[in-house]
């Protein structure tokens, strides 16, 4: 077990340093591209506070529109990161980076499913813990305690088993359901690496949230935006190369199925 840990923890550590090598060598476009979706993300704030009296119908057009373009920027950072971390030498162009209409549609299909999934694990936990108030255990504590924490691991679980469908969709152009069985069944297996690999990325917003709730606002403000310029970007490279190297060593068939995959 303990040989196991160290390899999985070796394999966790050499992709998160190809992928600093990576984001170093190439930051200005990868950084470039989050200040977008953080411009995007804010302006679109902004304007529902600034046009709140406005007509109904332009407020859902600005949201369609900001929408797109923030949707539209994450698959360009997804597809440049795969890019970069295949280390081809043609340059696409910021065009050449841009989703087709399809890819956009499955991709928010793709969202919309995992918030389904999530609705419908958040309602299914409620029925499963329901017995533990006939065993004594107190409601609140099934409501705020109990019920959050299984439902956050189960999603978790859920969010590593499916977060590379993206990549499906901008790389192959597979439909959302596809593109779901196939990042189902190259996870398979990769479920301790994958997990590693979360931790050590996501370590700095652990520390920011940890400083800020120990008052440090300072520390927490310079986190804030180290994650925002440096941790976001490398987590697409991050996501790339596990992507690149999980498919180098998939030997599943060209339509796996969901139950096959599951566990």
């Amino acid at each position: 077990m303990l040989d196991f840990l160290k390899d999985i923890t070796f394999k966790a550590n050499d992709v998160v340093l190809r992928a600093i090598d990576i984001l170093m060598r190439n930051y200005v476009s990868l950084a470039g591209l989050c200040f977008l979706l953080f411009i995007t993300s804010n302006l679109s704030s902004f304007l529902a506070l600034y046009l709140d009296s406005t007509n109904f119908f332009i407020k859902v057009l600005l949201l369609l529109v900001f929408v797109t373009i923030y949707f539209s920027l994450q698959l360009v950072l997804l597809k440049k990161a795969v890019h970069l971390a295949k280390e081809e030498k043609k340059h696409l162009g910021f065009l050449g980076y841009l989703p087709s209409l399809s890819q956009f549609i499955y991709y928010v299909l793709g969202l919309l499913l995992y918030s389904l999934i999530a609705f419908v694990v958040y309602l299914l936990m409620y029925v499963l813990l329901f017995p533990l108030l006939y065993l004594g255990f107190d409601m609140v504590t099934v409501q705020s305690e109990i019920h959050p924490f299984l439902t956050g691991v189960i999603m978790l679980f859920i969010l590593i088993r499916t977060s590379f469908f993206p990549f499906f969709i901008i790389e192959n152009g597979f439909n959302t359901l596809k593109s779901y069985r196939f990042s189902l069944a190259m996870t398979k297996g990769n479920v301790f690496r994958l997990l590693t690999i979360i931790f050590i990325v996501a370590l700095a917003h652990i520390l920011q949230v940890g400083t800020e709730y120990l008052g440090y606002s300072l520390v927490s403000r310079i986190l804030s935006l180290i994650n925002s310029f440096v941790v976001i970007p490398l987590v697409g490279v991050v996501m790339s190369i596990v992507y690149i190297d999980m498919m180098k060593a998939y030997k599943g068939g060209a339509d796996p199925s969901v139950m096959d995959n599951i566990l």
